[in-house]
């Protein structure tokens, strides 16, 4: 029988490691050299350097799982390697030394690009009809209220997309996701697993008759996790992993936030430069990414970096884009109103419902796998919800055989004129959800106009991408 937890989860409990805020990474100037035997010279060269002028501190790669070296003479790009990964080392500081100022002086070096303290681990971006309970899943009905997933349903259910969703923890036995049989592509899970469990009930929750069905029942789902061994969490690295296991088309979802400086709000992930590099890597391999935006409360265009620049501000010339889908929360309710909590701004591209949420599992620490919530949300409740339109999105263009790039299927999502509009548009700045009706609805209207254009022959014989 099925448990329905109301409880608002708790304080997260104490992290699983050494507490965060003491390692320093360093993205070093130069441009990395052209052969995998080079750019580890120059890199072991640059340690040694810095290690010297910090008095001995540990210095070693960021990126230490970088997998084999290729052939002698090899180009990176031949070896199907990120070049940008070589660029990055890390400072464990000495026994009570300030990590903050450490890295605002590397910061101050000729040969240093950007040096920050690295954040982590932190808790999950969550604020505190055949399946029996997806008549409460609201967030799948028709627009304005929801992304209208069921309309999508008559034409797709996620086939032929894979999934990934980046995070800590996961029950992945669970009564409504075991038939699923998700896989881990790396690292540990250990921490956070009700949270997982929930973010999983809402993007490929199973079509069964037991509880609630996902967004994109059909897809195929991995998981990797932000443990890469029992005491050393890493973002940048889970993403650079899961993009090795991925193809262009596929959909990675981003279930995380962190603080910049540690100990500060909560911000979206790709303010660290190194999550930013593999999430841009990513992207540019035709990787669709969807990242919560963060719980802090935050104005991203007023945020700024190590080195004062607004990164985050699409108005700034500073701004760069990691080509991720930024995602807020709004109320479940329509209009829909920016919650409190959410982050916002111009870098924010799309929003969904941050509450009331009706998912799998307990959406917190919880591993029970029989157990149901109602009440999960935050940006972690918001983010799969657009992660689901996009993978329906995507299924419905490899039907008509081709695959919407990363930057197409972001600005199909966020078009003020095809997408639900939030409740104050100027004052919330959380951007708009997807109505699945309006973009499939426009899209085939598109397509039918290209059939026109070639002479009446069949646009599917024709289609390459939009």
């Amino acid at each position: 029988m099925a448990i329905i937890n109301n409880q608002v989860p708790q304080p997260p409990p104490p992290p699983p490691a050494a507490p965060p805020g003491r390692r320093v990474v360093v993205k070093l100037r130069a441009a990395p050299p052209p052969t995998f035997a080079a750019a580890a010279a120059a890199r072991e060269s640059a340690m040694q350097s810095l290690a010297q002028v910090l008095g001995g501190a540990t210095v070693r790669p960021y990126f230490e799982e970088l997998g084999p070296p290729p052939p002698a003479g090899a180009t990176m790009a031949a070896a199907a390697a990120q070049p940008v990964f070589n660029s990055y080392v890390v400072v464990e500081p000495l026994a009570g030394a300030d990590a903050l100022d450490l890295a605002r002086n590397l910061t101050r070096r000729d040969d240093v690009e950007i040096a920050y303290v690295e954040g982590g681990p932190t808790p999950p971006p969550v604020n505190p009809a055949n399946n029996p309970l997806s008549g409460n899943q609201g967030y799948l009905v028709a627009a304005p209220i929801g992304i209208d997933a069921r309309w999508a349903w008559t034409l797709v259910d996620g086939s032929g997309v894979d999934f990934v969703d980046l995070e800590q923890g996961w029950t992945l036995n669970h009564d409504d996701l075991v038939a699923a049989a998700i896989s881990i592509i790396s690292g540990l899970n250990q921490a956070y697993t009700g949270h997982g469990t929930a973010v999983l009930g809402e993007v490929v929750g199973v079509d069964n008759f037991i509880g609630v069905i996902g967004i994109a029942p059909s897809a195929r789902a991995r998981v990797v996790s932000q443990w890469r061994t029992a005491s050393n969490f890493q973002t940048a690295d889970a993403v650079r992993s899961a993009m090795s296991a991925m193809r262009a088309g596929d959909v990675l979802l981003l279930e995380a936030q962190t603080t910049y400086p540690p100990g500060t709000a909560y911000l979206p992930v790709e303010v660290e430069q190194a999550v930013y590099d593999a999430i841009r890597a990513a992207t540019d391999a035709g990787i669709v990414v969807v990242e919560a935006g963060g719980n802090g409360s935050v104005d991203l265009d007023q945020f700024q970096d190590m080195n004062g620049r607004h990164i985050l501000n699409r108005s700034s010339p500073d701004f760069r884009d990691s080509g991720a889908i930024m995602v807020g929360a709004a109320a479940s309710t329509s209009p829909h109103g920016r919650l409190s909590f959410s982050n916002f701004g111009s870098r924010i591209d799309c929003y969904a419902w941050g509450e009331n949420v009706q998912t799998t599992g307990g959406g917190w620490t919880g591993n029970a796998t029989n157990t149901y919530t109602p009440t999960f949300g935050g940006t972690s409740g918001a983010s799969p919800i657009v992660t689901g339109a996009a993978i329906l999105l995507q299924a419905w263009a490899l039907g008509h055989r081709y695959s919407y790039p990363p930057h197409i299927l972001r600005a199909l999502l966020s078009d003020p004129a095809l997408n639900t509009p939030s409740a104050n548009p100027p004052l919330d700045r959380v951007g708009v959800m997807p109505d699945l009706k309006a973009v499939i609805g426009r899209e085939t209207a598109r397509l039918g106009t290209v059939a026109a254009g070639a002479g009446g022959q069949s646009v599917l014989a024709n289609a390459g991408g939009p």
